[in-house]
């Protein structure tokens, strides 16, 4: 009954987390979008799922020998999570920029906060998850989260404050999220 309720609860979260990322397509202004993305996390989720299944039997955790090509990808992750914002605001509609600001100002200041956010989440990361066995680092670790957290919020606001902008950002910081936390582990090798 347990393992009936776990698999359950699993369906249920990827049936979730499809559905929440689906709606990024609602930044494109076209809502059949949603569908096209909701078709490519599927996709996305069953090649994942079927490439475990068939590389690690249950519950065992294989190593990968080829660390230079792990650290070269998390390498490429890193990168495209810090320049994703700047290509995002520069390229399209999705985040909207203050007419009077120049090229010149946008770029380092957009790369800067990217970087600003990455470090600390991933500082919460290591406080919470490797350094969080006294609860003054986890604490620590969730202020830093919280504080992070606000940030893109707080920055578009004075921009854009639109439930569509700030929304729009917070996707695009979810993209940079995930990135970067996929390029941490993979760097330092975490399952």
């Amino acid at each position: 009954m347990h393992d009936t309720l776990f698999k359950i609860k699993q369906i249920a979260g990827l049936v979730f987390f499809i559905a929440i990322l689906s709606t990024m397509g609602m930044i494109t202004g076209r809502p059949v979008m949603m569908l096209a993305y909701a078709v490519f996390f599927l996709v996305i989720s069953l090649v994942v799922y079927l490439t475990l299944r068939n590389n690690q039997r249950h519950f065992e955790v294989t190593r990968s020998s080829n660390t230079i090509f792990r650290k070269v990808l998390a390498a490429v992750l890193m990168l495209l999570a810090i320049v994703a914002p700047l290509f995002i605001a520069l390229r399209s509609n999705v985040i909207n920029l203050p007419d009077e600001m120049s090229i010149g100002l946008v770029v380092p200041m957009m790369l800067g906060l990217s970087v600003l956010f990455i470090a600390m989440v991933l500082a919460t990361v290591v406080l919470i998850n490797r350094k969080g066995n006294t609860f003054a680092n986890r604490a620590i670790g969730y202020i830093v989260f919280i504080v992070a957290s606000m940030i893109p919020g707080l920055l578009t606001s004075q921009v854009d404050s639109t439930t569509m902008g700030i929304g729009s950002v917070y996707y695009v910081a979810m993209a940079v999220l995930i990135l970067a936390y996929n390029a941490f582990g993979l760097f330092f090798n975490q399952e």
